[in-house]
């Protein structure tokens, strides 16, 4: 994944690790997970740390191989495992069964229903605010300045604490799944007021709502995408679903979309198919390699769609690469084969003949010209 926001910006988007994949009742991670506060993610979570806000609340399991820090009056639905520490702030509900391998820092009023079993020390304290331990989190592993008075202010805050360990030294990867504040995740639909960025080689389910998504290669995605701005979809990658975009589309070679496309304009790399209508008020452009240009590019294969004008072909070359450029589209029901052949046409007020009237007035015409000459030639002297 590339392209990471800066630190203010960090908490407003989704962001999603490459390999990360949504399955039946669970999000597994390669990495770390980070959720902002109010959220609601109806599956389990599968990663290295945990981190919840204030107010999430999580309806499967969780299973950290590493930490598990959860915040104010946060609610766990189901069964928690924790590969090493667990900190839990003050009224936090687990429904299932807590298992840490490690230590566990417990606030006040916290109701574990399934029991629990705590290999280390329990120590009955509130654990420092999520949202502090997230913004030490951001900054350690995005190497920021090392300014003295901050520095001495985080050392004070961990003074005779063992809270920030681990994450001294943790180099920033594409291993970290954050989810913005108040974002629902559900098998339904993915819903957030901001962008999402898609690593590489991912698998989701739901329907996409967000500002704009951009999406790396290698995508599976069984929903639809619905953007105010843009939607990317990276090469060779596979969409279940529509999508829909006030601004332009962009799909990249080698992928498939099975469904339609309703935007401002849309772009379509190699060997990108589409079956379904592409709206597109602003046109449809294409984008092929160099390697491809002797080839003549064929009718438009999208179902209810074909080209009525000639293709232009833009001479300026940019990054070994040119635009196809179609001057109209015609939507009709089906794919038109063009035939060189004519056909019957209907004329108001000619009778319909058959072909054995057809065939004698002919020869009753050709006669008619052969008379006509013998005569005009016995005329002559």
């Amino acid at each position: 994944m590339k392209n990471i926001p800066e630190p203010d910006q960090i908490l407003k988007n989704l962001l999603v690790p490459d390999n990360t994949r949504i399955e039946a009742n669970r999000i597994m991670v390669d990495g770390d997970v980070i959720v902002g506060n109010h959220s609601s993610i109806r599956y389990g979570i599968l990663g290295d740390m945990v981190i919840l806000g204030e107010g999430v609340n999580v309806y499967g399991d969780i299973l950290a191989g590493s930490d598990v820090r959860v915040d104010m009056w946060s609610k766990l639905g189901s069964r928690v495992e924790v590969g090493k520490n667990a900190y839990l702030g003050e009224f936090v509900n687990i429904d299932g069964k807590l298992v840490v391998e490690g230590d566990l820092d417990v606030g006040k009023e916290v109701k574990i229903r399934g029991g629990f079993e705590v290999k280390g020390w329990i120590m009955v304290r509130n654990p420092i605010p999520v949202i502090i331990f997230i913004f030490l989190y951001i900054r350690e592993m995005m190497h920021l300045g090392k300014d003295e008075e901050i520095e001495k202010a985080i050392e004070d805050l961990f003074e005779d604490s063992e809270d920030f360990q681990g994450i001294e030294g943790k180099e920033l990867s594409d291993k970290i799944l954050i989810i913005p504040a108040g974002a629902k995740i559900s098998p339904e639909e993915i819903e957030i007021t901001g962008e999402i960025v898609i690593g590489s080689s991912c698998l989701l389910i739901g329907d996409i709502r967000a500002h704009a998504v951009e999406a790396g290669k290698n995508l599976t995605l069984k929903g639809s995408v619905y953007s105010e701005g843009n939607i990317s979809i990276g090469e060779s990658s596979t969409v279940y679903g529509n999508l829909s975009s006030k601004g332009q589309v962009n799909i990249g070679q080698n992928s498939r979309v099975f469904g339609g496309i309703k935007a401002e304009s849309v772009l379509l790399h190699g060997n990108a198919i589409v079956d379904g209508t592409i709206k597109a008020p602003s046109g449809v452009s294409f984008l092929r390699e160099a390697a491809e240009r002797s080839q003549v590019l064929a009718e438009i294969n999208v179902l209810g769609k074909e080209i009525k004008n000639d293709i232009i072909v833009q001479s300026r070359v940019q990054s070994q690469s040119e635009f196809l450029k179609t001057l109209e589209l015609i939507e009709i029901n089906s794919i038109i084969k063009k035939s060189a052949r004519g056909k019957k046409t209907f004329v108001p007020g000619r009778e319909e003949t058959s072909a054995k009237i057809q065939v004698l007035g002919r020869t009753r015409r050709i006669g008619g010209v052969r008379r006509f000459r013998r005569k005009h030639e016995d005329r002559k002297p």
